[in-house]
């Protein structure tokens, strides 16, 4: 998959978050954001993602819920889901796998990380910034 064609949707209903992520991967692919998991899930039955980038904590639907419903939909089961949370405890990374998560971060995520993570699971090379 070229860079340009990357399509990831980020489920996040804190702004500062999804803003550091658009700015990071902003040059390199289309990235797509929803606050909700009705919006998340309304976004996947009408667009095809490559990945989603999604927080546990929701205002209406836990994000463990919609990695479910991902993983069970076959339009959508193909898609790695990547969740960004602000729960470091490992019960909450262990029901992320559970739900079918490929990989799972805390907040506030090292945005380099996240990087060779979404790189790791598109399978692409997206430009990594030099440290120092």
């Amino acid at each position: 998959m070229s860079i340009k064609m990357a399509k990831i949707l980020m489920v996040d209903d804190e702004l500062t978050s999804i803003e550091a992520v658009r700015c990071l991967l902003n040059a390199n692919v289309d990235i797509k954001t929803a606050g909700t998991g009705k919006a998340a899930i309304d976004l996947l039955n009408n667009e095809n993602f490559d990945l989603v980038l999604l927080d546990v904590d929701l205002p209406d639907i836990s994000g463990f819920d919609i990695c479910n419903h991902i993983k069970q939909q076959e339009h959508t089961k193909h898609i790695p889901v990547i969740f960004i949370s602000g729960y470091k405890d490992l019960i909450f990374e262990m029901q992320a796998y559970e739900a079918g998560a490929a990989d799972y971060l805390s907040k506030p995520v090292n945005l380099i990380r996240l990087l060779m993570r979404i790189n790791v699971n598109l399978n692409i090379k997206l430009p990594i910034p030099k440290i120092g």
